[in-house]
């Protein structure tokens, strides 16, 4: 069944408009501004979307001619070259390693005294609360702090439709409501299903139904 999934049609970039919370939208606001606050942090539970805002956050400063690079803190070490960058966004702040903490102050340090450039960390807890050095976890709460909050289902499930409606693929509501009671809850892991459908729907040359997403669940369970 993998064999037949073509990347017929490539997935558009993680968009702000997929995290369209009303009570995060001041987040989004401040992310997009040209001329606003260097240092932002954001916190808050595993699954609230804080990795779609910083990956998104990335691709808009690159797209406006801004130079940004994601960093990981749970997947790998935070490189010397991120101490040269304008705009570096640091996932995962709770992970850091002894001397991963000691680099991130760096870049922090380096991007105050440079004057410009930004800097968009994340964690699961509020910056004094967080497991780590006393002089980082100051300098994570000198900018703007913002604790996410979860979505709920409407908002999900409008943030689903706009996806699909961007992909130019139809998924009925009741496909997307299945989703949601059936599926894992974060939207990360949603958004990637809606683009398996797409690929299994062309693929296989079937429309999107919640039979078929049950075919295709059971095909991989099973293999």
């Amino acid at each position: 069944m993998d064999q037949l999934v073509l990347d017929l049609t490539p997935p558009p970039a993680p968009a702000f408009d997929h995290f369209i919370a009303e009570h995060n939208r001041q987040i989004i606001a401040a992310l997009t501004y040209p001329a606003g606050e260097r240092f932002i942090y954001l916190w808050g539970a595993p699954g609230v979307g804080k990795t779609h805002l910083l990956q998104q956050w990335v691709e808009h400063a690159n797209a406006v001619g801004r130079a940004a690079i994601y960093l990981d803190a749970r997947a790998e070490k935070l490189p010397d070259f991120a101490r040269e960058a304008r705009c570096v966004a640091v996932d995962h702040v709770d992970d850091l390693e002894p001397d991963d903490q000691i680099t991130l102050f760096s870049i922090f340090n380096s991007l105050k005294d440079g004057g410009e450039g930004q800097l968009l960390t994340a964690g699961r807890a509020a910056p004094l609360q967080l497991k780590l050095r006393d002089d980082l976890r100051t300098r994570l709460g000198w900018g703007l702090v913002f604790q996410v909050q979860a979505m709920s289902d409407a908002d999900k499930f409008a943030a689903l439709k706009r996806h699909a409606q961007m992909r130019l693929v139809d998924v009925p509501d009741d496909v997307i409501r299945w989703l949601l009671t059936h599926w894992r809850r974060d939207m990360s892991s949603l958004v990637a299903m809606i683009d398996a459908l797409d690929h299994y729907s062309l693929a296989l040359r079937k429309p999107i139904t919640v039979p078929f997403v049950k075919n295709i669940l059971h095909a991989k369970l099973t293999r």
